[in-house]
């Protein structure tokens, strides 16, 4: 028998090794492989792992949607503050977390007062699986973290209507059964299909923000927040309505016109001659989607063949399709001839309000393909009459016609105007029909006008009306002068039956009016902007009168709260101007008129602006701009017409009642200037080789529809170097802004024209008894 002999330091040797053996499995389940073992038999967990032999896993944390307190986490007892950090150098929290609610800190270390939604486990809508390291998410949430809130969507597994959010049964935890604590994850929960009923695309609310006239949501949940953007004809938070054909309320056509989309195309060159080419038009019905025409051929003359270009863009629009456009009219001029052509196209098959139309000229990539031999040229569009829906303006007052005239000589259009009470805001009047106002018809019109600001306590006379008139003050004296206020009427007028042309498409035009006891006689009733030059009480047009009970309120900024009187020399209340190219809807604002940056304190606005709220952007020749605002003399703008927005003659029908699609500022520019109360006339930059203009022109209001004439920037021709301009102020724009707050209305273009019921799995119309038509719009007495 051999017996094995070891040496004393083969003896010591393995004991060594029993002993490190001894002490590395000393933690537990030799921390799985994912981990260090140290002192005191504790593992060191890697990167997303946890448990004290890290065998479980971290799952991803995303911002969480509800913030909780995460307890008693280092067995003290109690709960900590939220600046009380604790179990630093733990395995899921390296730096330590609070116990209360948590609160977010800066680089700096200092804690954010106004803020919430940190980062948690799952995002706080879904729990844990520790075997797989997946977040199973409560129903409503998807996502590696459980960061988003589901689109509508099917399961795969269910049955019915199908329309749960997300997994249609949440797991919980396994029992001692399972063999482990651990919860089951994601991979068992049951799939999603057919998100926004597979007739839309699931995005987050930056990009449906985006999408929406690129607009920018920037708040926490950017990229939390779902929602369904639906396919045309689609409707509903997860698309599953299909929507009927809109048409007009044949009722509302009774005792009313429909205002239906009249859209202005120009094609003009520098030279004569020069345009060849092809462009195509762009059209977006009222669910949004686009559509676009055949290529459309030009000329200079915009006839070609003896076809006249209105009748090619007619047929190349009704032939969409779909029939997307069932009926339009086109009128045509020519520019001096031969340097191109313009045309308007009412949209008479397509009520309501219409997204602006739009030229593509790049049908062959990135190359124009409307060509110009020499020069340069143009290709504009505007929306002259924006389609609507509602009606803002749905009382008639009853017994009562007028006619809206031009306070000017036999020659408006020259910009010459006559009579001493003919000041900004002041450049017509309204008459009865067959003349002056009788006093009954007076004061019927008053009590028709009514309230215009809100106050019911301050209304005048036994009408029991607003006069909306506020006192100018100028000149040593001073001279005072009854201009238009702080809160004007607004109205709208109608030719009656018996006008020429009259169609149920003979829409009504917006004006301001306001009441100037100081005018001469027959023209107290002041209107701010005209339909045309018609100066001859035989020459004008007999209208009805619509009422509005909404406010309109002329923009202003200051220490003040609204426009106010100014009867001593002093300083005028500041308006808000601004500034725009023609054919385009960018209105360059001498302050930021935005709600989100509107002052707690003075000076703010007098009425601050959002995103879907309504404008006047009228021309009225308001004058100097914002020179000497805040200041002794002159009064804001001066009491002087000056010029008008386009610096020769008043625009006329500029009575659109425009919505806000984005407010917004942008950095300052090399010829930007911030302070629209500073002269700075292009003669100051007299030493330099280029004199530059300085604008105020970081403040931006965008409207739904491209404006179709110029609103003047400061200096009507921005060529003056004598400094003789120095009435005028050349960094901000001359057209007052009027916000409308709506209050009455009726909205006569609707799905099934309110005469039926839309059955939104068919998309079809029920019509109500006594009415036909695919959109229900059409009266049958033989059925009633």
């Amino acid at each position: 028998v051999k017996f094995m002999t070891m040496s004393k330091t083969n003896i010591l040797l393995c004991i060594a090794t029993w002993c490190f053996v001894r002490v590395a499995s000393e933690c537990p389940n030799a921390c799985s492989g994912h981990g260090l073992c140290g002192s005191y038999d504790m593992c060191t967990c890697d990167r997303n792992w946890q448990g004290s032999d890290c065998s479980q896993r971290t799952c991803p944390f995303g911002l969480a949607h509800v913030d909780t307190p995460k307890g008693d986490l280092d067995g003290s007892t109690t709960i900590g503050e939220f600046n009380d950090v604790v179990i630093p150098s733990s395995t899921v929290y390296p730096y330590g977390t609070t116990e209360g609610f948590p609160h977010m800190v800066d680089s700096a270390g200092n804690v954010q007062g106004n803020t919430g939604h940190a980062y948690m486990e799952c995002s706080n809508k879904g729990l844990c699986d520790r075997l797989s390291g997946e977040c199973e998410c409560l129903t409503g949430y998807d996502g590696a973290a459980c960061q988003r809130a589901s689109c509508p969507s099917k399961t795969g597994g269910s049955s019915g209507s199908g329309r749960s959010s997300s997994s249609s049964t949440f797991n919980g935890f396994l029992g001692t059964g399972g063999g482990n604590s651990a919860f089951i994850g994601r991979s068992s929960a049951t799939p999603l299909i057919d998100q926004c009923s597979g007739h839309g695309t699931c995005e987050t609310i930056a990009e449906l923000a985006y999408k929406e006239n690129q607009n920018v949501y920037n708040l926490w949940d950017k990229d939390s927040s779902m929602g369904c953007k639906c396919d045309s004809g689609y409707a509903g938070a997860d698309c599953s309505e299909r929507q009927c054909k809109y048409g007009i309320d044949p009722l509302y056509t009774d005792d009313a016109t429909a205002r239906v989309t009249h859209t202005k195309v120009k094609i003009e060159s520098s030279d004569s001659n020069a345009l060849s080419g092809e462009y195509a038009l762009k059209f977006h019905d009222i669910f949004g989607e686009d559509h676009i025409t055949a290529p459309l051929v030009l000329s200079s003359t915009g006839v070609i063949n003896s076809v006249n270009h209105c009748v090619t863009v007619v047929n190349a629009l009704k032939t969409l399709p779909n029939g997307v456009v069932p009926s339009v009219t086109c009128s045509q001029s020519a520019i001096n001839t031969d340097y191109g052509f313009h045309y308007t196209l009412t949209f008479t098959g397509n009520p309501g309000k219409l997204p602006q139309l739009e030229i593509d000229q790049y049908l062959d990539g990135t190359r124009s393909t409307i060509l110009a031999a020499t020069g340069t040229f143009e290709a504009d569009v505007a929306t002259t009459v924006i389609g609507e829906t509602k009606d803002y303006f749905p009382t008639r007052c009853e017994g009562l016609t007028v006619k809206v005239l031009a306070d000017s000589t036999d020659t408006p259009s020259s910009g010459t105007w006559s009579g001493s009470g003919v000041h900004p805001g002041s450049i017509g009047y309204l008459t009865g029909k067959n003349g002056d106002f009788t006093t009954a018809q007076a004061k019927l019109l008053k009590a028709c006008l009514g309230d215009s600001d809100y106050d019911i306590d301050n209304n005048v006379d036994v009408a029991n009306w607003d006069k909306g008139v506020v006192v100018e003050a100028d000149g040593s004296g001073p001279t005072t002068y009854n201009m238009i206020g702080a809160f004007p009427h607004a109205i709208k007028v109608v030719p009656v039956e018996s006008s020429a042309g009259y169609t149920k498409f003979t829409y009504g035009e917006h004006h301001l009016v306001w009441y100037d006891e100081s005018a001469s006689t027959g023209k107290e009733f002041r209107v701010a902007n005209l339909n045309n030059g018609h100066n001859q009480h035989v020459e004008a047009t007999e209208s009805y009168v619509y009422t509005t009970k909404g406010t309109v309120q002329q923009m202003g900024h200051g220490s003040d709260t609204t426009i106010s009187d100014n009867t001593a020399s002093g300083a005028s209340s500041t308006r808000v101007t601004g500034y725009f190219d023609a054919y385009s809807n960018k209105v360059y604002t001498n302050y930021d008129t935005s709600c989100e940056n509107q002052p707690a304190g003075f000076p703010k606005n007098h009425k601050c602006v959002e995103k879907g709220d309504k404008l006047f952007i009228i021309d009225s020749c308001w004058g100097a701009g914002d020179l000497g605002a805040g200041t002794t003399n002159p009064t804001f703008g001066g009491v002087l017409l000056y010029n008008c927005a386009d610096s020769n003659s008043v625009n006329y029908n500029t009575g659109n009642l425009y919505t806000v699609t984005k407010v917004y500022t942008v950095p300052l520019g090399t010829n930007s200037t911030i302070s629209p109360s500073d002269t700075i006339d292009i003669s100051s930059d007299n030493s330099i080789a280029s004199p530059l203009k300085r604008s105020v022109d970081t403040n931006i209001i965008e409207v739904d529809g491209n404006i179709g004439w110029r609103g003047l920037e400061g200096d009507p021709e921005n060529t003056n170097l004598s400094g003789a301009d120095s009435s005028w102020s050349d960094n901000t724009g001359i057209v007052t802004l009027f916000h409308f707050t709506p209050s009455d209305s009726y909205e006569y273009v609707s799905q099934c024209s309110n005469r039926g019921l839309c059955d939104s799995t068919s998309g079809l119309c029920q019509c109500f008894k006594g009415y036909t038509g695919d959109d229900c719009g059409t009266q049958n007495a033989l059925a009633v």
